[in-house]
C-alpha cells in the first residue's frame, strides 16, 4: 500500500470515528476543498466547517475506498491521486444512504492534503 493511500485511509478512518479535528490536521493551512457541485472553499478551518456541515446530517458515516489508481511519482513535491469511494450515511432522519463517488486529491511532501475534490450526488443526504 502506498504512503499516500495510507494517508487517505487514515483520514477517512478519523472522520468515520468522529475525530474530524485529527483528520483536519492532515490538511495544509491553505487546503482547497470542493464538495460535489458546491463552490470550493480554501483554508483548513473553512474546509473543516464544510465537512462538519455534512456530518451534522448524520448519526454515523463510513467511507470505503473501492478502487485506487496508483499515483504517478510526485511533481514538485505534490502527489496527485484519484480514487473511487463509497460513502454510507446513517442519517438523522432514520434513512440510510449509500453513495458512490470519486475523489481527486493532492498530497504534499509532508503528507498533508493540499486539495480535495469530492464528486458524488449528495442530494439524498440533504433531502
Amino acid at each position: 500500500m502506498s504512503s499516500v493511500r495510507k494517508i487517505v485511509e487514515e483520514y477517512y478512518g478519523l472522520i468515520d470515528s468522529g475525530r474530524l479535528g485529527d483528520a483536519a490536521a492532515l490538511m495544509t493551512d491553505d487546503v482547497k476543498l470542493t464538495f460535489a457541485n458546491a463552490e470550493p472553499v480554501t483554508g483548513r478551518d473553512t474546509a473543516t466547517a464544510s465537512i462538519q456541515f455534512v456530518l451534522d446530517q448524520c448519526d454515523k458515516i463510513e467511507h470505503k475506498v473501492v478502487h485506487w489508481i496508483e499515483p504517478h511519482p510526485p511533481v514538485d513535491g505534490i502527489t496527485e491521486v484519484v480514487f473511487e469511494i463509497r460513502i454510507h450515511y446513517w442519517l438523522k432522519n432514520g434513512k440510510e444512504v449509500d453513495i458512490p463517488g470519486a475523489v481527486y486529491a493532492t498530497v504534499n511532501a509532508d503528507n498533508l492534503f493540499t486539495e480535495q475534490r469530492l464528486y458524488g450526488d449528495l442530494t439524498e443526504v440533504f433531502a
